[in-house]
């Protein structure tokens, strides 16, 4: 898992999200939970809702093929849940951005 995310907290997740496609995909839903989980969640250490990690380091900890995270993650991208970019130039870091982050944390929902 990501080394320096603090566990403490949760997460709502609606049974509605049931009803959404990528529910449908075991593996699309554990990226998309393990994004939630590992996203910064207070503005103090980054942007609210996003995860600066490496496509290597998410599939290893979820036991995925790299060509599969990257599947995924494209799925993720198309149904409009996360946003992401890739830096090259040999740091290989890429940042996920959850969108309607907000959505999931929001005590008064």
């Amino acid at each position: 898992m990501a080394k320096e995310v603090d566990t403490k907290g949760y997460v709502k997740l609606y049974r509605k999200a049931q009803e959404d496609e990528i529910f449908k995909n075991p593996y699309a839903w554990q990226l998309f939970t393990y994004c939630l989980f590992n996203a910064t969640f207070d503005s103090r250490y980054g942007e609210v809702g996003t995860l600066i990690t490496t496509k290597k380091d998410i599939a290893n900890d979820l036991g995925l093929s790299r060509s599969a995270l990257d599947k995924f993650m494209k799925s993720l991208k198309e149904n409009m849940v996360i946003d992401y970019k890739t830096y090259r130039g040999g740091i290989g870091k890429t940042e996920i951005k959850i969108l309607n982050y907000k959505k999931y944390q929001d005590s008064s929902m």
